[in-house]
Order: C-alpha cells, then sequence, then structure tokens
C-alpha cells in the first residue's frame, strides 16, 4: 500500500470534482432526451454530451489521479505543482468554449467559428502543459515501474487526440476552406475516437492499474507488462499509418484500420489474463469494494473490444457501434473509474486527516469513510442501466434508453454522494474528529504530508 507519509497531490480532489460534474452533466442530458437512438451521434448536441464525458469526465479523472500517483509510479516528484490549478481551470475553460461552440452551431450562429478557435487554443494548451509535466515525471522514473512505460503510450496517443480535436475545431470554424483538410477531417473521425479512447484513456487506466491493483489486492506485481508494451506501440503505429493512408488512399486507410482494432485485442487480452492471475495469487482474500466493482467493468471490456471488431468486418448498421462505444466508455471506462475512486478518494482522505494521527491516539479504519453496502448497491444498479441503455441503442428503442439513462444518472449521484460522504468523513464516529483534528477540505489537500508510517488499510 501507499506509504502514509507520502506527498499528497494539492489539487486532485479539484480534478475529481471537476470531472464528476461533467460525468453527472453529461448524464443528466441523456436523461433529458438531448440525444436518442434515433438521432445521430455526429449532431452538435450529442457532441457536447461525447465531449462532456471523454474531456471533462474521463480526461480530468486520469489526469487528476496521475497526479498523485505518478510519484507512487516512478518514486520521484513531479517537477512543479505551479501548473495543475492553472491548468485544471483552462481545461474547464476550454471544455466550456468547446461546448458553447457546438450550441452554437446548432444554433446556427456565425459567433461558433471564432469560439471554436478559441477553445482549440485554450483546451489543447492547458491538457498539453499538464500532460508535459506528467509525462517528465513518468519518463524520469520510467525504470522504476512497468506501469510508467504504459502510460506514456497513453500521454502520446492524447497528444494526437488534442491535434486532430484541434483541427476538427479549425476545420468546423470555416477558417479553413482547403478541399484537402475538409477530406482528411471526413475520415478521420474514427481515428480521433480511437486515439482518444482506446489510446490515451484505456492505456492510461491500464498504466496506472498496473501498479495499484496489485498494491490494493496485496498480490505480486503483474508480469506482462513488456508485451502490452509492444503490442500496444504496435497498436497506436498502425493506427497513426492507418490515418495518414486516408489521405491519398481511404480504402487502405480502412482496412489498416480494421487490423489496428484487431492488434488492439492483444494488449486487451493479455491484460486481462495478467490480471486474472493476480486476482487468484492475492493475499486479500475478501474483495474490497473497489475491486469487487471492478469485476463488471474488466468484463464489459472484455466483450466490447472483439464486438468492436466484428462489428468493423462485417459492416454492420451504426447504431450498432455507438452501443458498443456505449459499453466501452460507460462499461469499462466510467465503471472502473468510479469503482476504484470509491477506494482513492477515502484513502487520500483517511492519509490527510488521520495519517498525523496514527500512534498518537485510535484512528477509525479506513472501510469506516465510506457506506461499502449502499455503494455496493449504487454501483450494482449503475452497471444494469448502462447494459440496458446499450442493449437500447442497439435495437433503437428509445423509450427504453430513457428509463435507463435516467437509471444510470440516479446511481452516479448517489455514488458522487457517497465520495463527498466520504471526504468530508460523515460516516465516521464524531469521537474519532476530537481535538487535535483538521477535517480535510473537500476540494484540496491542505495536509500534503502524513507524518506516520503505517498503512490505511
Amino acid at each position: 500500500m501507499m506509504p502514509v507519509g507520502a506527498t499528497l497531490s494539492r489539487w486532485t480532489m479539484s480534478y475529481f470534482g471537476a470531472a464528476l460534474f461533467f460525468l453527472l452533466l453529461a448524464e443528466g442530458l441523456l436523461s433529458a432526451g438531448a440525444w436518442t437512438p434515433s438521432a445521430n451521434v455526429a449532431e452538435p448536441h450529442a457532441l457536447i454530451i461525447v465531449h462532456c464525458i471523454t474531456i471533462g469526465w474521463l480526461g480530468l479523472l486520469m489526469i487528476g489521479a496521475l497526479l498523485q500517483f505518478t510519484p507512487v509510479m516512478t518514486g520521484l516528484g513531479l517537477p512543479t505543482g505551479r501548473l495543475d490549478l492553472p491548468c485544471l481551470a483552462g481545461s474547464v475553460a476550454g471544455l466550456g468554449l468547446l461546448l458553447f461552440g457546438f450550441h452554437l452551431i446548432d444554433a446556427g450562429s456565425g459567433a461558433a467559428g471564432p469560439v471554436m478557435v478559441a477553445a482549440s487554443s485554450v483546451l489543447p494548451a492547458s491538457l498539453l502543459s499538464i500532460g508535459f509535466v506528467l509525462l517528465s515525471g513518468l519518463w524520469r522514473g520510467r525504470a522504476a515501474h512497468a506501469a510508467s512505460p504504459l502510460v506514456m503510450i497513453g500521454m502520446a496517443c492524447l497528444a494526437v487526440t488534442l491535434a486532430l480535436g484541434a483541427l476538427f475545431a479549425v476545420t468546423v470554424s470555416g477558417l479553413t476552406e482547403a478541399t484537402g483538410i475538409i477530406a482528411f477531417v471526413a475520415n478521420a473521425v474514427p481515428f480521433h475516437a480511437s486515439f482518444g479512447l482506446a489510446g490515451w484513456m484505456s492505456f492510461a487506466a491500464i498504466g496506472v492499474s498496473y501498479k495499484l491493483l496489485p498494491m490494493f489486492l496485496l498480490s505480486d506485481d503483474m508480469k506482462k507488462s513488456p508485451f502490452i508494451r509492444a503490442t500496444g506501440m504496435l497498436t497506436a503505429g498502425t493506427l497513426a499509418v492507418a490515418m495518414a493512408s486516408t489521405i491519398s488512399a481511404p480504402v487502405l486507410g480502412q482496412r489498416l484500420f480494421l487490423f489496428g482494432s484487431l492488434l488492439f485485442q492483444l494488449p486487451v487480452a493479455t491484460y486481462l489474463a495478467d490480471l486474472f492471475s493476480t486476482y487468484r495469487a492475492r493475499r486479500r482474500k475478501s474483495l474490497e469494494l473497489n475491486m469487487a466493482g471492478s469485476l463488471p467493468a474488466f468484463v464489459l471490456l472484455a466483450l466490447s473490444v472483439p464486438m468492436l471488431t466484428i462489428a468493423l468486418a462485417s459492416d454492420a448498421p451504426p447504431q450498432l457501434f455507438t452501443a458498443i462505444g456505449y459499453l466501452f466508455v460507460f462499461g469499462w471506462l466510467t465503471g472502473f473509474g468510479l469503482s476504484q475512486l470509491l477506494k482513492i478518494v477515502p484513502f487520500l482522505t483517511w492519509i490527510e486527516a488521520f495519517g498525523p494521527l496514527l500512534g498518537r491516539r485510535p484512528t477509525p479504519r479506513l472501510a469506516e469513510l465510506i457506506n461499502g453496502r449502499r455503494a455496493t448497491a449504487w454501483l450494482c444498479i449503475f452497471y444494469l442501466a448502462v447494459i440496458a441503455a446499450a442493449a437500447a441503442i442497439a435495437l433503437g428503442s428509445d423509450a427504453a434508453f430513457h428509463l435507463a439513462a435516467i437509471a444510470q444518472t440516479f446511481s452516479t449521484a448517489a455514488l458522487a454522494i457517497e465520495l463527498a460522504l466520504a471526504r468530508t468523513l460523515a460516516n465516521v464516529d464524531p469521537a474519532a474528529k476530537s481535538a487535535p483534528f483538521q477535517p480535510p477540505a473537500l476540494f484540496t489537500a491542505a495536509n500534503h504530508r502524513g507524518n506516520a508510517h503505517g498503512s490505511a488499510s
């Protein structure tokens, strides 16, 4: 387990809070009927939801986690913390401009162009700046743990994703009318999604979990990272060649894209097999909430990736791709993220609040910070709602999707409340919070270092 004396990232909780806000915003829009299975996913109001999820929720969640756990993976501190808050503010402002730009496009406003240009400047600059800080830390400590190179693959894919996104925004703004660029943008949408979801978010999640999950399970480190790294780089390289091929040979680009989706199954299958071995070899026999809650996410990852390849090879209808993407984004990435937050938020809160008191007076157990029974129920409802929503998309049922989206939003909001209760120590016996005691702030870590040397678990 991470030592209690480890330095806490001051702004990680702020990133988590902003991420949860955008997740609830996206799900709230789905519940309100802003998008339905009968609508096109390329419509501006649908793109608002998509980017709330990908940039606002998943992107900020991963960056917040990396700010805390990159030093854990590398054994080295990050070169600077001065950019953490400005980059968060810039990311939120840039995403706000992007969402407003989509709204203006939907309204047919001439102001959409300048707003999209502003978004394509502020958002990439903010994300790339904090990304460079993280990448420099990962690079300096790349030999310390096998997780670092896996996350670096994700960071490289983030740069490609942002470059494509900026190009899309500039094209939509009308600043360029070059037919070649417009044609490339039209063909590059699948690559934008692939580098973002499969490259940046999945490899970053895999990399972080390579370090954290064995710690949480009290198991030995996972062993297959060299193969995952090699096949991951091969997959990313194949997608890059496929993307470049679409400029002059679109048919070749499509075939290479299909080949890249086949290659992506290699690192995913190896990761899941390695994870299964780690689960079996664990010394903590009873699974904690975060690990039990992640099992459905791993199952949905194992299902959605081959389903996508089969759909590509069989030229499936668009709604099937949307359904598979929904399973991947909400079932795998979001389910895994929410499950791990149920461990990470209480854990960091415990270190900040009770780490300095360990050995000086009785302290509560980590499990006491969160109501595991309630959180488990909300997670179950969340996963069932995601599966129901994906099925409704595949069947083209707007009514069924609407009901599933409401259940998904309600369960997510309940989980966010559970996290807030854990952060504010609402579940802890008042006697444990008697003086001398400094309660943690909701969105910042004021106590940068605990003074104990034990474990919170």
